[in-house]
């Protein structure tokens, strides 16, 4: 694979992104329901910064940091972690294109934002589908610790409702 860059997600970025999701979605239905407006589901208010996976100037992976109120589970994380709720910053919306996958882009993602300044002072947190997938594997051989699972607060197509496995970061 050509070099890879990590770099802030701006909005001209954006419409790339928007289809690097819509090729993860096809082959891994993630997300679940695809959103009315993708644009607007990668930029929540909730968000404290987004970063790109770029080779060859083409988008590779995506990840972002929210408020970590909007992560599931939050409560019992910041009991876990010790801090408040606006002590937690959560990762969010990671994800890889199917055809760059296995090169190590989440791992990369996910120091990215380990490194961030809008981290600091923060315990960062997240969840995942609790499907034993290749999501939850990473996150484990990474060291991150599951504190808590539990049915999620949104649905499936089907109506209902996943659970989800929450985690802190080991750092």
């Amino acid at each position: 694979m050509p070099d890879l860059l990590i770099a802030p997600r701006h909005p001209a970025h954006l419409d790339r992104t928007v289809e690097a999701l819509r090729l993860v979605h096809e082959k891994d239905r993630y997300p679940l329901v695809w959103p009315d407006d993708p644009k607007a589901w990668l930029t929540p208010d909730s968000t404290l910064g987004a970063w790109v996976a770029l080779s060859d100037g083409v988008v590779v992976g995506h990840v972002m940091l929210v408020e970590g109120g909007a992560v599931e589970h939050a409560g019992q994380l910041a009991e876990a972690a010790g801090v408040p709720l606006v002590g937690l910053a959560g990762v969010s919306r990671l994800f890889v294109a199917p055809a760059a996958r296995g090169m190590g882009i989440a791992s990369a993602l996910l120091e990215r934002v380990e490194d961030t300044p809008t981290r600091r002072g923060r315990r960062l947190v997240l969840d995942v589908v609790d499907d034993d997938g290749p999501a939850v594997r990473l996150y484990e051989r990474l060291g991150w610790t599951r504190v808590t699972q539990g049915p999620a607060t949104w649905t499936t197509p089907s109506g209902t409702r996943p659970t989800s496995a929450a985690y802190l970061c080991p750092r």
